[in-house]
């Protein structure tokens, strides 16, 4: 009985860990999205009615929502706002569960290229190789990150030599679903 209310605990947690930043997420953009409806509200009122009833207030607010998310972006590639963001990330986003692994497939969805990008690898163990992530890499060792298949948000860190990791040639995104169904197809992305 021990044993299934552990199990029931467990997978509660597991499951508000994963959904956290993606409700994050939703409840940002959703604010975002009514901030800017109030501030375009009085431009679409002065836009003329279209024949068929489309409300023109909705598409100038999405314009308006996108064209701030352009100029954040363009605003980012500089280095005093970049160097803001990092301190950020590395004294309050780090605390969000899940969000190195949400900024990394993000980061790899778009082909950005970044230092904090956690890249999928093989680590040497023996005879036998781990997949993982690697997190970080130092002069003779670096620090893994090894799931537990199939769930990629718990696992185990580990320092192993660098020597025995191996990059993998794969996107973050087709390895974290190769995790899902226990390594399937990996095999065909190492070098």
């Amino acid at each position: 009985m021990k044993t299934f209310f552990s199990f029931i605990k467990s997978t509660l947690l597991g499951g508000i860990l994963f959904l956290l930043p993606s409700v994050l997420l939703i409840i940002i953009l959703t604010k975002a999205y009514s901030i800017l409806e109030k501030l375009s509200e009085p431009l679409s009122e002065r836009l003329p009615e279209s024949a068929s009833g489309f409300n023109y207030g909705i598409l100038l607010t999405i314009v308006l929502l996108l064209t701030i998310c352009f100029f954040s972006g363009l605003l980012i590639r500089s280095a005093w706002v970049n160097k803001r963001i990092s301190k950020l990330e590395n004294t309050v986003l780090v605390n969000i569960p899940g969000y190195s692994l949400i900024k990394s497939i993000t980061a790899d969805a778009v082909r950005a290229k970044s230092d904090k990008h956690l890249l999928p690898i093989t680590i040497r163990d023996g005879d036998s190789w781990n997949i993982g992530f690697l997190v970080e890499v130092g002069d003779k060792v670096s620090m893994v990150f090894i799931p537990d298949a199939p769930k990629y948000d718990a696992g185990e860190m580990r320092v192993v030599a660098s020597e025995n990791v191996q990059k993998l040639n794969i996107s973050t995104k087709d390895f974290l679903k190769s995790i899902k169904i226990f390594g399937k197809g990996i095999i065909h992305h190492m070098d």
